[in-house]
């Protein structure tokens, strides 16, 4: 397997654990990135968001870590939300059959609609 040629960071946002991918993220990333979904689940933040705003090509290998690091979050209470605004990113996810299951929105203000009572969201992404 290849090296990595992305970079990853994570930083906390209010309540929200975020991971920012940039570059290009592929299966040799999945390694690097469940670990830092990891950290980001032992802050104890409620909310993880991943962003995949300056990620300039992802594979299902990737989309893969994400739904199974989603369904995760879910199962113990918390949630996950995805920033993603491009076109070409968006219509992998829905060839993937993950645009309606990650929802993603164009930025973290777009997130501000999070907590509404009826679970509802505002500004998502659609395809």
């Amino acid at each position: 397997m290849t090296q990595w040629q992305g970079e990853a960071r994570i930083r906390t946002v209010g309540r929200w654990g975020v991971l920012e991918l940039t570059g290009e993220v592929d299966i040799a990333a999945v390694p690097r990135t469940e670990a830092l979904l990891m950290r980001l689940r032992a802050l104890g933040k409620p909310v993880v968001v991943v962003d995949l705003r300056a990620v300039t090509f992802f594979d299902c290998a990737i989309l893969g870590v994400l739904y199974r690091a989603r369904s995760e979050l879910l199962a113990a209470g918390g949630g996950f939300e995805v920033l993603c605004a491009r076109p070409w990113a968006l219509k992998v996810m829905h060839m993937a059959g993950l645009l309606e299951v990650f929802r993603p929105t164009a930025s973290l203000t777009d997130l501000a609609g999070l907590d509404a009572p009826d679970g509802t969201r505002h500004g998502s992404v659609k395809a």
